[in-house]
């Protein structure tokens, strides 16, 4: 068993999905939750994502681990409002954003040495607690990310926060963490952006376009249907890092269009070959484990 008490504060797709998770597994016996929309706390509690409602207060002066799951733009003002409430129980307090060098830093002043970062690399494209389902997480790398100050014990049950979901976790620094998630994460999202806009503009030329949509256009534009509040919280958090993912990908895209038909079809062959190569080696991860 992972602990007796976890409280998660924000019950969207991520934290209803890590509630459910933990309940399924039995890895603990109480999860309390709290959201500021009274509505998902509700289904929250319907869904079996939590045990009880609980305020934050209640989260953090009951609990043995604490799992932040808000937007990550309002995860250090809450935090700064919950540590001196902190329980003499309370071993680990994690948060799940997408983005670690600047908000480690900010949560590790506020919790100390009790603060581990977590990411878990999974997701819909529609977020929400109507949306979270154990199966999202199962499988998936979840980054950890301590702090120069995290203590083994605080690290050590983040890490078995990540087995107990059903997750792989991988040891990253919050920086390279955050440039590796620039290309992998959030470019794509700004080129799932870029092709909704291109399309709906080319769909006001010529009102046929939307026919033509199939699979390729489906797959590649899907995490544009994130909440938009995410696009910002990364962007904000991540910008110069994502910034460089953006130039080299247009680079890239340049090449592409001024190439000739042989120099393509090689490119495309290369790619093709990237590809596969990246899904083998993630997938080399899962075997391992």
């Amino acid at each position: 068993m992972l602990c007796s008490s976890v409280g998660i504060v924000g019950l969207g797709l991520i934290g209803g999905s890590m509630g459910k998770g933990l309940l399924e597994s039995r890895s603990v016996d109480r999860v309390l939750g709290w959201d500021v929309d009274g509505k998902v706390l509700e289904h929250a509690l319907s869904s079996k994502a939590i045990t009880s409602i609980a305020s934050p207060e209640e989260t953090v002066e009951e609990t043995e681990l604490l799992i932040i799951a808000t937007p990550p733009s309002k995860m250090t003002a809450l935090s700064k409002t919950l540590a001196p409430l902190a329980g003499k129980n309370l071993k680990a307090v994690v948060d799940t954003a997408s983005t670690k060098s600047a908000l480690s830093k900010e949560l590790s002043l506020i919790w100390k040495e009790k603060y581990v970062g977590l990411h878990p690399m999974a997701g819909k494209e529609k977020g929400g607690i109507q949306n979270a389902t154990t199966e999202m997480l199962y499988g998936a790398v979840c980054a950890l990310v301590p702090t120069e100050i995290s203590d083994g014990e605080a690290t050590k049950m983040a890490k078995d926060l990540i087995c107990a979901l059903g997750m792989l976790p991988i040891i990253t620094a919050p920086e390279e963490h955050d440039e590796i998630v620039a290309l992998t994460s959030h470019l794509p999202m700004f080129v799932a952006i870029s092709l909704a806009l291109s399309a709906f503009k080319g769909a006001s030329k010529n009102r046929k376009l939307p026919y033509f949509i199939a699979g390729g256009f489906k797959d590649t534009t899907r995490v544009a249907s994130c909440p938009p509040w995410l696009v910002t919280d990364v962007w904000e958090t991540n910008r110069g890092f994502i910034k460089k993912a953006i130039k080299e990908f247009i680079d890239i895209l340049s090449k592409l269009s001024e190439v000739e038909p042989e120099s393509l079809s090689d490119l495309a062959t290369e790619a093709k070959e990237a590809r596969e190569s990246l899904l083998k080696r993630r997938g080399e991860i899962s075997d391992r484990n």
